[in-house]
């Protein structure tokens, strides 16, 4: 039997073991990855559904809340380029997957008991590290174990925001019986040990048992990542430095709410996470079918109305009570569709055995882009208003969707073989 039938059995039997162990549509693998999600981010949304309002308790201003996302972000992805470049380097995942959701799960519990928004941005600091450890590492892993790939991302990513929803839901409940924002964040610790026990289920992955390009691994020479690739990660980090942190819509909610309904906060937040955990699996589905590009814009768009209204000021109302509702069901729909798929286009564009670094790079892009971005919206909101901050914001994403429709994809793709 030659080299090339041993590689065609090799690719059956993986696509075969595949087929077998499929649940929601997805291998079991991703399944299993999207409970770890799922834990995670019930855990997690506990605490950013009342963070904003606690680093405000704690001595904070809305210019530190710029200065905490922004650092803690780029802190992630830049990390994640590092853990990327790093899980392609020795050929191994679980260990970056296993580390980072630890780290994650078992420091940000403590910033309940932070007593300076200093101390809140050492531990969100560590957090986020853990979650740059992970990231790149996790999503190539879901590539690996995908069937089809949008289907895929777009199901883990709504198992993620299932656990971001259920974490609103715990967050509503226990402020409504009276628990302070220090015992919220601390509980979250709960469901963190369950996402670590369940990460432990997952293999690591084999790349050379997916297709003949994988046994480049073993050879002394990675293949390189083609440079009209990288200025595709920059063009799609660059939509990064045109979003609007969830934080800052928190904050600005605030706005548009009586403050006796202070306690309604996380149930918006949870109508964000709910339309993006029904949605990501349809635009997942919907991009396999028509193109990643169409999606992305529409999410870009939705963005950017949005943020044209909320420049506008406005009276606590009735009426402004369904706008502001509307206004987080409509990030929902951007976060749905630019998030899961950004990530699903990382891997239509570089070959299996790059896909590590692809996605590095491409984080490290949004790292760097996303620290300005923060920085600068807060200290605008903290210096001349919010008119002014959501003003700036809509004329920057103006130019990148622009700069977005502009660029001819097809000339860059590199498809696999």
């Amino acid at each position: 039997m030659t080299e090339d039938q041993d590689i065609s059995i090799e690719k059956k039997e993986e696509k075969d073991h595949k087929k077998e162990k499929m649940i929601l549509g997805v291998s079991m693998p991703v399944f299993i990855m999207g409970l770890v999600s799922f834990f995670t981010d019930v855990s997690s949304e506990m605490i950013t559904a009342i963070l904003p309002l606690f680093i405000i308790s704690v001595g904070g201003t809305v210019m530190i809340i710029g200065l905490i996302s922004g650092v803690t972000t780029a802190l992630s992805n830049i990390l994640k380029g590092v853990s990327g470049w790093m899980s392609d380097k020795i050929n191994k995942r679980k260990p970056f997957v296993v580390a980072g959701y630890s780290v994650s799960n078992l420091s940000k519990p403590f910033i309940g008991v932070s007593p300076s928004w200093e101390y809140v941005l050492g531990l969100k600091a560590i957090d986020r590290v853990g979650k740059g450890l992970r990231t790149s590492a996790r999503d190539t892993l879901i590539s690996y174990y995908a069937v089809e790939k949008g289907k895929a991302f777009g199901m883990h990513r709504a198992m993620d925001t299932f656990g971001a929803v259920v974490g609103s839901i715990l967050a509503f409940l226990f402020l409504l019986l009276g628990l302070t924002y220090r015992n919220i964040i601390f509980f979250s610790i709960v469901p963190g040990l369950c996402a670590i026990v369940l990460i432990l289920m997952i293999k690591d992955v084999d790349p050379t048992k997916f297709d003949d390009s994988m046994l480049r691994y073993t050879g002394p020479k990675m293949d390189k990542i083609d440079k009209n690739f990288i200025k595709l990660i920059i063009i799609l980090g660059v939509i990064e430095f045109a979003s609007l942190d969830i934080a800052f819509l928190i904050i600005r909610d605030v706005d548009y709410i009586n403050p006796e309904l202070i306690f309604l906060i996380p149930l918006f937040f949870l109508l964000t996470n709910v339309v993006y955990m029904l949605l990501s699996p349809v635009t997942g589905s919907l991009s396999d079918k028509i193109g990643r590009k169409p999606i992305i814009i529409a999410g870009l768009s939705a963005l950017l109305f949005s943020c044209i209204i909320l420049a506008f000021p406005i009276n606590p109302s009735p009426f402004s009570l369904i706008l502001i509702i509307i206004i987080f069901m409509i990030f929902g729909f951007y976060m749905a569709s630019v998030d899961p798929i950004s990530r699903a286009y990382i891997a239509d564009l570089a070959g299996k055995n790059k896909r590590g670094r692809a996605y590095g790079y491409y984080y490290l892009s949004v790292g760097l882009i996303s620290l300005v971005e923060a920085l600068i919206f807060g200290l605008i909101y903290y210096l001349f208003g919010f008119s002014w901050a959501f003003i700036y914001i809509s004329i920057s994403l103006s130019i990148c969707i622009i700069i977005f429709i502009a660029t001819d994809f097809s000339r860059i793709i590199q498809r696999e073989k």
